[in-house]
């Protein structure tokens, strides 16, 4: 698994050199929108587990590497748990960098005056500080539910016919469930207390209540990304290349 890895970080190498380009021309425009850098992170981290699950099917297109990579003295388990492992180091490096670069600029607002009123935009007080936090784990879980999902059928089908089938796959995973919520009226019958949502929001909007919030996304991205792993082993097991 550890050379599967190491192949992948390899090719990725560049790559990840303009995701970061990509991902901070994005987080500067949306933050500018918003008046604020409080997503700038959630941002990059979600960007960080697409955009690399995406560009990692590509890559086993072109010129045929995917083929030749079985070859190599790498198995078909190896390759699969190498990619997984790339996945989340691309996560982790997009939610680091972002960060990193909020604690950049709040030192340097917090040493000069940045121009344009910049100083003000993107002060951090607790409540944005725990914004930030809720929205990269949001973030997390999404990007990772996202990966998880797409990466199986990349494997199965390979990037040219998935790309097909996304459209498909995305508005059954993600709008269905809201169809059949709203279709059922669970929310107006009551059996959702409002009482119980407005408590659970105001437990989310605590220092605890973020912090369970940060420990169930990741604990979530961790099983989702397993079950996923399992289920591309099978898959790229019965695949002819």
């Amino acid at each position: 698994m550890k050379r599967a890895y190491l192949m992948e970080l390899t090719i990725f190498r560049d790559y990840i050199r303009q995701l970061m380009g990509v991902g901070f021309f994005v987080a500067i425009f949306v933050s500018a929108g918003m008046g604020s850098i409080v997503a700038a992170p959630a941002i990059l981290t979600m960007m960080f587990f697409m955009m690399g699950t995406m560009a990692a099917a590509a890559y086993d297109e072109q010129n045929g590497w995917g083929r030749f990579r079985l070859t190599m003295p790498v198995s078909r388990r190896d390759i699969v748990l190498g990619r997984y492992g790339v996945i989340v180091t691309l996560g982790l490096v997009g939610l680091v960098a972002g960060w990193a670069a909020c604690a950049v600029l709040l030192a340097l607002s917090g040493v000069v005056d940045l121009p344009f009123g910049l100083s003000q935009a993107i002060a951090f007080d607790q409540e944005m500080l725990q914004g930030a936090v809720f929205a990269t784990a949001f973030c997390l879980a999404l990007g990772a539910l996202i990966a998880a999902i797409e990466t199986p059928i990349y494997f199965r089908f390979g990037q040219n016919k998935t790309t097909q089938w996304l459209p498909m796959i995305t508005v059954l995973l993600f709008v269905g469930p809201m169809l059949i919520v709203n279709g059922t009226g669970i929310l107006d019958s009551g059996a959702v207390h409002m009482e119980t949502i407005t408590r659970l929001l105001g437990f989310i909007e605590t220092p605890m209540g973020v912090a369970v919030c940060f420990g169930i996304a990741v604990a979530f991205a961790v099983v989702v990304l397993g079950i996923s792993a399992a289920v591309s082993l099978k898959l790229y097991e019965r695949r002819e290349l």
